[in-house]
């Protein structure tokens, strides 16, 4: 240290206060400007954080209906292509099919009339009209299988020209049908091209569409969960301050020692089962309703249909015909799924809180203490000294726990004692 300190230059006392002072007011303009900056910062985020109560619901709406909008955008695009690729394919080929008929139909007469006004024995003019009758037969039905002809395009009044297979709300209905996987297979595309871009249009949509619907149902458990927490509240407000709290408090001890005896655990959304089960149940039969009203359709019928297509599998031996409210039934369609979505939700968080909660207290039992005869022992102990005891004397399980271990008391009024949900 000697040689250190007689190579330093030597300061003088004044001069060291000096330099002190100097470094303390370059110390306190530093800290002058960060609090400034400090200060400027706190102000920005304070001035982030004060946004208008539109623009939050807007950030918070934002995602979901422009989900929404680009689903629609898509199952409308998809509408107009499939119209473009399979509507001249439909015309072409019916109108095929209808000249193939009328001249078939024309020959027929021909030949029939004039075996007729001929010596043509009975039996030989008998064979030839039924063989006529075969031949017609087999060209109406591989008419028919085309999807493109009806009894209306045969009748002579009117030629179904307006009957068309394939138009803009046909094609909208494939396409929300094809998108949401139902596919009553009533309308399919038949071309090269029509069929190419199904699969390509498929690939991309069905994710999209499926997503939507998802991000649907989510939002609709959510709000269900709050309308049934607020409803709760209201209950217990209106029962705590009724006579009969007494009862309520004994009454809502008993349910809760039914319902999550075996769960343990209050399920995330509260909701009941049964309340989910009327849910679906009840937009089923509002749609069986609807349904009869505008297809004829008979209430077990409508509710088949329903209920076929909420859970997607889309038989397809019964399809709406009334192309006037397809538009209706594509968005009674769209919205019983994200019902259901919503239904399989709730149902799902309650099973799995369940799931998790068994698997944890089974991982947690051989950590439980109970209190036997005021000493503190484990249950995997008493177990094992069930077991001696059962070999040793051959009792009962029942019998040992009855003799030799006591359970805790429990007070009569303890319903009284309220749930910690409820402070």
């Amino acid at each position: 240290m000697a040689f250190i300190s007689s190579h330093l230059p030597f300061i003088g006392h004044k001069a060291y206060r000096q330099s002190i002072l100097q470094a303390n007011r370059l110390l306190e303009a530093n800290n002058a400007g960060n609090d400034d900056n400090n200060n400027e910062a706190d102000e920005e985020e304070f001035t982030e954080k004060e946004l208008p109560a539109w623009r939050t619901y807007a950030k918070m709406i934002l995602p979901h209906v422009g989900l929404i909008l680009l689903s629609f955008v898509y199952i409308v695009g998809g509408a107009f292509a499939f119209y473009h690729l399979e509507g001249p394919n439909e015309v072409s080929i019916r109108d095929s099919n209808l000249r193939q008929i009328a001249i078939y139909k024309e020959q027929m007469l021909n030949d029939m009339w004039n075996l007729v006004n001929s010596d043509t024995p009975k039996a030989v003019i008998e064979a030839t009209a039924a063989a006529h009758v075969d031949n017609v037969t087999r060209m109406l039905f591989d008419a028919f299988d085309t999807h493109f002809i009806t009894a209306k395009h045969l009748r002579a009044e009117n030629g179904g020209e307006d009957e068309h297979s394939w138009t803009y709300t046909t094609a909208l209905f494939f396409t929300a049908t094809l998108l949401t996987t139902i596919g009553y297979g009533n309308l399919v595309p038949v071309t090269l091209w029509g069929r190419m871009f199904c699969v390509l249009y498929a690939l991309f949509g069905v994710p999209l569409i499926l997503i939507t619907v998802a991000d649907i149902g989510k939002f609709m458990s959510e709000q269900i969960s709050k309308l049934y927490e607020r409803y709760k509240k209201a209950r217990l407000r209106w029962l705590e301050q009724s006579d009969s709290k007494r009862e309520f408090l004994f009454q809502e001890n008993q349910n809760n020692q039914n319902n999550n005896l075996m769960s343990g655990l209050e399920e995330s959304s509260g909701i009941p089962m049964s309340l989910i089960t009327i849910i679906l149940l009840g937009y089923i039969a509002i749609g069986a309703v609807l349904l009869g009203l505008w297809e004829k359709w008979d209430f077990f019928t409508g509710f088949y249909f329903t209920f076929i297509t909420m859970t997607t599998v889309g038989f397809g031996d019964i399809v709406p015909l009334n192309k006037s409210f397809f538009v209706v039934d594509l968005l009674y369609i769209i919205i019983g799924l994200a019902i259901t979505t919503m239904c399989i939700d709730l149902v799902g968080i309650q099973y799995i809180h369940k799931i998790h909660y068994v698997g944890r207290a089974m991982k947690d039992a051989r950590f439980a203490i109970v209190n036997v005869g005021g000493k503190m022992v484990h249950v995997p102990d008493i177990m094992r000294y069930a077991s001696v005891l059962q070999q040793k004397y051959g009792k009962k399980p029942a019998e040992q726990t009855d003799e030799y271990v006591k359970g805790s008391f429990i007070p009569q009024d303890i319903h009284l004692i309220k749930y910690i949900d409820y402070t």
